[in-house]
């Protein structure tokens, strides 16, 4: 089975930013520790089930107004990896994203450096 670095289809960027979201009853709160153009990594213990939808907003240290997105769960950590391999979370699929929201994390992360380099 493939891990979902090898699905991806952009480069992560290191980036930790307060992500909200909500259930019919609940609010939640998360942190983002990496954002690429194709979604995000949220660690949270509010885990979502992998294939369930999750709209949330978040707001780039660039912006004033959050940004609004529709994602999907692709994948989840239920607990933290051993000495500090990762928090608990869930990988998060951009579903529905605004075009000047796109452009705005486009423009965010241009100014970053990549968590992985490619190496010859």
């Amino acid at each position: 089975m493939t891990s979902p670095a090898d699905r991806r289809q952009e480069p992560r960027y290191a980036v930790a930013v307060a992500v909200t979201f909500e259930s019919d009853h609940n609010f939640y709160t998360g942190l983002t520790s990496d954002l690429s153009g194709g979604g995000l990594f949220v660690a949270t213990h509010q885990i979502r089930s992998v294939g369930e939808r999750v709209q949330l907003h978040f707001t780039l240290p660039t912006l004033r107004e959050p940004i609004e997105a529709v994602t999907e769960v692709r994948w989840v950590r239920a607990t933290p990896m051993p000495s500090g391999g990762g928090e608990a979370g869930m990988g998060l699929q951009f579903l529905q994203l605004a075009p000047q929201a796109k452009e705005a994390i486009k423009a965010f992360l241009k100014k970053r450096d990549s968590l992985f380099f490619d190496v010859d």
